[in-house]
């Protein structure tokens, strides 16, 4: 048995979702949620239409898009993270009609309704009659990835039909063998696809989902042990400041009930992942391959032993080609563009981009850029992105967009930015600047700050009198060889 209304039915008095701000039940959610679509569904917004949630993690956002989600409701997450023009952008790019926020935010127009957490939600549950919800969620939320001219696109799948997202719900669950016994904590922004995957699968398994509102190690260890958590997903930065904490502080936590901690987001040092796999359970740490598109690979610790440095092998039934420019299937050693082909994977579009679309679509496998190459046995290890993208911290920064907005300085004449080891975030943003003019790096990154979020802004700038370029004049975004200081 799978699905949130199947388990308010049988077990409605079971725990979940948990934080330190409150709890709900499955029967609590179900109504909730029941009665959250019913006012969307009262005002006109229907299968297919978005509606956008603006929160750091709680328990409203967390059953705001799931509820819509039972509706074929498209949820759009917005990062908490991301400043006021880039919330801007969001909303109006993805056409969303209703927001949800725990913030003060200005009507925007196309904005229908804009709900704020606390009284003014609550209100808006207690109006509302009850709708009719599929007991699964049937389909994705529309999370916003890079488009090719540096601006975010939004992920978006055409909505299930029931026994789709049933299906759908049941494959996961399968996968990664979640049960209604499993405690999954939350320590990652639910904005992004993971977290909020693995929380959904969870409960539609009959799980309890825990959530912090942001990461913090001595508090995940200390939740960990508190709800005798099961299950959580983490970035590669999430494992490091853990590790950091010292032997000490690990050995005051009991982490035993701990089965199953996946990461994914970004690439692992050899020496990071060695210390994970001693630090928790045996056969606890697992990774995957994917991305907002689709998951595609995993791996568990004892293979990777074997195997350092992969990321595993796909999934029964998915193929990984290693492609060349040309289209050309490469032999095992080879580095090229990884593509896959999931027969049962999701058709997924950029919204409103249908020329990054068809970019991402050749032949019926989709590649989202990364470059890697095939192992005798098929085990997948990636070695870069064909876009350069920057990840800080698990979190993906499009190095054009950083671009674009510096190159809008008026003393800057040229700019390319580009990721640089970080032993703390894994690699940071820098950009490489040619001055038209008197510039220092503190007045470009105050620029930045008023335009990007925390962690799209570079860390670091360097000033150079030329920018390394191909043979045919382009830009390379690579290092410059010779430095100079600002004019």
């Amino acid at each position: 048995m799978s699905g949130i209304g199947a388990h308010a039915r049988a077990a409605p008095d079971s725990t979940a979702i948990v934080s330190m701000g409150g709890s709900l039940t499955f029967g609590e959610l179900d109504d909730r949620q029941s009665r959250l679509v019913g006012s969307l569904l009262d005002a006109g917004v229907g299968e297919g239409d978005r509606v956008a949630v603006l929160s750091r993690n709680s328990v409203a956002s967390l059953e705001v898009t799931i509820a819509c989600l039972r509706a074929a409701i498209i949820p759009v997450p917005v990062n908490a993270l991301l400043t006021e023009r880039e919330v801007e952008y969001v909303l109006e790019d993805s056409g969303a009609r209703w927001l949800f926020t725990d913030r003060a935010v200005d009507p925007l127009p196309g904005l229908e309704q804009i709900v704020t957490f606390g009284d003014a939600y609550e209100r808006e549950l207690q109006q509302a009659d009850a709708a009719e919800l599929c007991d699964h969620a049937r389909g994705r939320p529309m999370h916003y990835t890079s488009g090719t001219t540096g601006s975010p696109k939004g992920v978006w799948v055409r909505p299930y039909k029931h026994r789709k997202a049933a299906q759908a719900a049941d494959d996961f669950i399968d996968y990664w063998g979640l049960s209604a016994s499993d405690i999954h904590l939350v320590c990652s922004p639910l904005a992004h696809s993971a977290p909020h995957r693995y929380a959904l699968r969870t409960l539609e398994a009959g799980g309890t989902v825990a959530l912090q509102s942001h990461f913090d190690p001595a508090e995940t260890l200390a939740a960990i042990d508190l709800f005798n958590v099961t299950t959580t997903f983490m970035v590669p930065t999430h494992l490091e400041r853990i590790l950091r904490l010292g032997p000490a502080a690990l050995r005051r936590h009991d982490l035993s009930s701990m089965r199953l901690l996946i990461h994914a987001g970004a690439p692992i040092k050899q020496e990071t992942k060695r210390e994970t796999i001693e630090a928790f359970p045996e056969g606890a740490v697992w990774e995957f391959y994917g991305s907002t598109e689709g998951q595609v690979t995993r791996i568990s610790a004892a293979e990777w032993l074997r195997k350092p440095g992969t990321v595993g092998l796909p999934r029964a039934g998915t193929e990984i080609l290693i492609r060349d420019s040309d289209g050309e299937t490469l032999a095992p050693g080879e580095t090229g563009r990884v593509w896959v082909k999931d027969p049962t994977a999701d058709r997924f579009q950029y919204w409103g981009d249908r020329r990054k679309t068809r970019a991402a679509w050749r032949a019926g496998a989709y590649s989202v850029g990364d470059l890697g190459y095939l192992d005798e046995d098929g085990y997948l290890f990636l070695t870069g992105r064909a876009d350069d993208t920057i990840i800080t911290g698990g979190v993906n920064v499009y190095p054009q967009e950083v671009e674009a907005v510096l190159s809008q300085h008026p003393s800057v004449a040229e700019v390319i930015v580009y990721g640089v080891p970080s032993e703390e975030w894994g690699q940071e943003v820098h950009a490489a600047v040619v001055a038209r003019d008197a510039i220092d790096e503190d007045a470009l990154i105050t620029w930045c700050r008023e335009r990007l979020a925390g962690f799209k802004r570079p860390r670091s700038i360097t000033f150079v009198d030329d920018l390394p370029r191909t043979t045919t004049g382009k830009l390379k975004r690579e290092p410059p060889e010779v430095e100079t200081t600002a004019p």
